[in-house]
């Protein structure tokens, strides 16, 4: 086992050695707008939201992104803790320099909106004083839940800056900005993802640091008071950004069953979930009830895989038909499950706290 450690290690390694020269910092000369002032009466006046829901909008941007060194200060903690070597240079040498230049963006947009330099400063010094985000991490540091955690938060992050992007028409100077950070954000998530899935490889019982991460996963904005509250807001306005919840978990499901590799580990992460986070997954029965369930049929992670990756929209393999008694008798029992789970899920439930509800907002 050490040995097959040290090659994937080695792989690892390589993977961000490989991915350093992509660094791309945003040029400042590329951060100007044109002379024509973005009017938030005209952006408002196509979207079902008024102007100052549109400042926060961006207003959270702005802050979340302006505690880089926090966020950088989780990595390289799980990074020591664990020698993961190629991880705090991942961090240090791409990941963190490549963040530096995304609050710039925002920042510009909200000036030209008419919102005072000062008045930003003074937000982003208050939530870098208030904020002590490696404290408030909660999804582990184990470097697998790490790059977990960076999978999940950079997949949202991107969706969210697609969103945000919809605002000002294609082309335009502020379209052009907001399209930058996305596309970084983009990058970012394809790294996480490849990360955790060396790591998976090398040891499969990685999976529940996997689970571990999404279970307690909560965008970096929840434990930030300046904008705490806007955080709260990021659902109920999503598809008033031509956005929805089921687009959101259709990226990140497909990203973490990348990683996973099949049905089976994908209905073992979800149920595990559910379980123990009693979320909302299959309507009036115990999600601790229905995971001790599905653990004893035979198959029955996998029916769950199935029926997420259907509902959302991702391909599933076809399901062969049964060649004995005993696998007819299965067969049915899990079309028997699969339909009346299809029927009762509710998968918006994958995602929200107990006591609030899904974070759209960023890093």
């Amino acid at each position: 086992m050490n040995d097959k450690r040290s090659v994937h290690t080695r792989i690892l390694e390589q993977y961000v050695e490989d991915q350093i020269p992509k660094l791309q910092t945003i040029p400042q000369g590329e951060l100007n707008l044109s002379a024509e002032k973005i009017s938030l009466d005209k952006i408002a006046s196509h979207t079902e939201m008024t102007q100052d829901e549109i400042v926060d909008i961006f207003r959270l941007s702005l802050i979340t992104e302006s505690l880089t060194d926090q966020y950088s200060e989780t990595y390289m903690t799980g990074a020591r803790n664990h020698n993961a070597h190629w991880l705090s240079n991942y961090v240090k040498n791409f990941w963190e320099p490549d963040e530096m230049g995304h609050a710039q963006p925002f920042k510009t947009i909200l000036m030209d909106f008419g919102i005072d330099e000062y008045r930003l400063d003074e937000s982003i010094r208050d939530a870098i004083q208030q904020s002590e985000y490696h404290v408030s991490h909660s999804s582990g540091f184990h470097p697998t839940s790490l790059t977990t955690y960076g999978l999940i938060q950079e997949c949202v992050t991107d969706y969210w800056y697609e969103l945000q992007r919809g605002f000002f028409p294609t082309g335009s100077d502020a379209s052009k900005l907001v399209s930058k950070v996305k596309g970084r954000e983009a990058l970012h998530t394809i790294q996480f993802r490849n990360m955790t899935a060396i790591q998976l490889e090398s040891d499969p019982s990685l999976i529940e640091e996997i689970i571990l991460a999404t279970m307690n996963f909560e965008m970096p904005a929840n434990h930030i008071p300046p904008v705490k509250h806007i955080e709260a807001k990021t659902q109920e306005w999503l598809p008033k950004m031509n956005g929805n919840v089921t687009e959101l978990l259709h990226r990140i499901i497909k990203h973490i069953y990348e990683v996973l590799g099949d049905r089976k580990s994908l209905g073992k992460l979800l149920t595990t979930y559910a379980s123990k986070s009693e979320q909302n997954f299959i309507s009036y029965l115990p999600n601790h009830i229905l995971s001790k369930a599905i653990e004893h049929i035979n198959g029955g992670y996998g029916i769950v895989g199935e029926i997420v990756m259907d509902e959302i929209g991702l391909k599933t393999e076809e399901i062969h038909n049964p060649n004995s008694l005993v696998e007819n008798a299965e067969y049915r029992l899990k079309m028997i499950i699969k339909s009346w789970a299809s029927k009762k899920m509710h998968l918006e439930g994958l995602l929200h706290k107990p006591e609030g509800k899904i974070s759209s907002g960023i890093n």
